[in-house]
This record gives structure tokens, C-alpha cells and sequence, in this order.
């Protein structure tokens, strides 16, 4: 039984903050986790791959990017497009190599992003919230970029609060993995907050640990899974419990009503 950690860094305040933290607590409890980083974010990235965990490449923030849209003349699609094969050549001149790894900021991306994923060689993302992963399909069109979607919910999602008291949330999770499952993925938004309570961070990994769970990143879990052999899934634009804004999920299996009539 595994759970795949992914750690998002908004800002360059929680990079400087959060980052060197959070590696300590990993290395304490021998876990694993894969980053997920803004290129811009440089001296952050080198500190992660330093320390032997994986660093993927963050989108854009919704609000950021609607803001450069809306006084950009390029549409959504193009100026996404640009933005995202920008920040895969720094990425790729800052660290040597290509990122392997794409995470939609909260879950949000355009078709054409989507469509990036494949064309620029990203081995797998993480943009969506589902339960299990698949190769996803919009609209007909079919993604030849796996997805490892979140499959629990995150901790300000079950305190719906934006400065949750992390002590209740992590009970209320840790109870939602209490029933074995062989893989999750849970996403954990760097705040500063958590260098003045580690301690939470810590009980999580430990409860998970008392569960049964190994604790990964993202590359460990799609080594060992046959790409060939995942289902294609939908991809649908929805809601999750605790937040209030539309992202994407997996929807069902593409074509199952034909395969499976009623």
C-alpha cells in the first residue's frame, strides 16, 4: 500500500519557508514525495533535487494567469500554450534535463495545456482530482500523458478554511485511509505555517506509516505501473467537497456505455 505525496509551492515566501522544513520531516520518516515548483523557483529547485526528491513543474495560478489574459491580445489557449513551453525551456536549462512531472496549479488547465503534457514529453501529471491513474481523454481526444490524480481530499478542504487548525483535518484523513487501499495520492500546499507546526506534518506521516502506507513520490508510483495497460477516462469539469471553484476530475471509463450497455 502506497501514498503518493505531492507537495505544491505557491510562492517563492513558502519555497524559502516551507521547503527546508518539509525535507527534514521526509528524511526523518524515510518517506519520499515528489515537488511541485515554478521554474522560476530556481535556487528552490536545486534544493530539492539536492536532497533526492523529485521536481516537477507547476503551472500557472488561475488568477495570475486570467489576469495576463485579460490584458494579453492572445486568447486563453495561446497565451497558456506560451506561458507553459516557457517555463518547460527554463526548467530544462536550469536543472540539465526535462521535467518528467506536471501539476496544475489547483487543479486548473486548458485543453491546449493538457495537450502539452504529451507534446512537450512529460512522463506523467498530476492535474487533475479523481481515483486511480488513467490516460485521459477531452473530448473525444485522447492524452498520451498519464494522469495520477489526487484522490483525498486536502486538509484545508476538510477544515474548510483557508488557515485551517491542521490537527482535526489530519485525524479526519487519516481516518479516511484507515480502510487499506493500494494507492493514493495526497497533495499538501507548502505554507509557512508549517515550520512553526511541523508536529502535524509529522503526525500525518506517522499514522500513515501505522496504517500500512508507504510514503512516495509520483515517479516511484509510475515506475511501477504498465502506462500501456491504465484505462482512458474522461476528463470532466466539477466540483469537490470543501472547495468552491470548478477543476478537473475524472469522469468514467471513455466509451463504457458501449462496452457496458444497459
Amino acid at each position: 500500500m502506497r501514498i503518493a505525496l505531492k507537495i505544491d509551492i505557491p510562492s517563492q515566501r513558502a519555497a524559502l519557508k516551507a521547503v527546508p522544513p518539509l525535507i527534514e520531516i521526509l528524511r526523518r520518516h524515510r518517506a519520499s514525495a515528489s515537488f511541485a515548483c515554478a521554474a522560476t523557483h530556481l535556487r528552490t529547485m536545486n534544493t530539492i533535487r539536492d536532497a533526492g526528491f523529485e521536481v516537477g513543474l507547476r503551472g500557472a495560478e488561475p488568477m495570475s494567469a486570467w489576469a495576463r489574459i485579460t490584458h494579453n491580445s492572445k486568447s486563453q489557449s495561446d497565451w497558456y500554450a506560451d506561458h507553459m513551453t516557457r517555463n518547460h525551456e527554463s526548467y530544462r536549462q536550469s536543472l540539465g534535463n526535462a521535467p518528467q512531472l506536471h501539476a496544475a496549479a489547483h487543479w486548473h488547465i486548458c485543453p491546449q495545456g493538457l495537450r502539452l503534457t504529451q507534446r512537450l514529453g512529460f512522463a506523467y501529471a498530476s492535474d487533475t482530482r479523481g481515483r486511480h491513474p488513467f490516460i485521459p481523454v477531452w473530448n473525444g481526444e485522447i492524452v498520451r500523458c498519464p494522469q495520477f490524480p489526487t484522490t483525498l481530499p486536502t486538509l484545508d478542504e476538510l477544515a474548510n478554511s483557508t488557515h485551517p487548525d491542521l490537527s482535526a483535518p489530519r485525524e479526519r484523513l487519516l481516518a479516511l485511509t484507515a480502510n487499506a487501499a493500494p494507492l493514493h495520492l495526497f497533495s499538501l500546499r507548502a505554507s509557512p505555517d508549517i515550520a512553526k507546526h511541523p508536529e502535524h506534518i509529522e503526525d500525518l506521516l506517522t499514522g500513515w506509516r501505522e496504517q500500512g502506507y508507504a510514503i512516495t513520490s509520483i515517479q516511484a508510483l509510475a515506475a511501477n505501473l504498465d502506462m500501456d495497460k491504465l484505462p482512458r477516462h474522461e476528463i470532466i469539469v466539477g466540483k469537490v467537497p470543501g472547495r468552491y471553484v470548478d477543476l478537473l476530475l475524472q469522469g468514467e471509463e471513455f466509451l463504457s456505455d458501449r462496452r457496458h450497455p444497459s
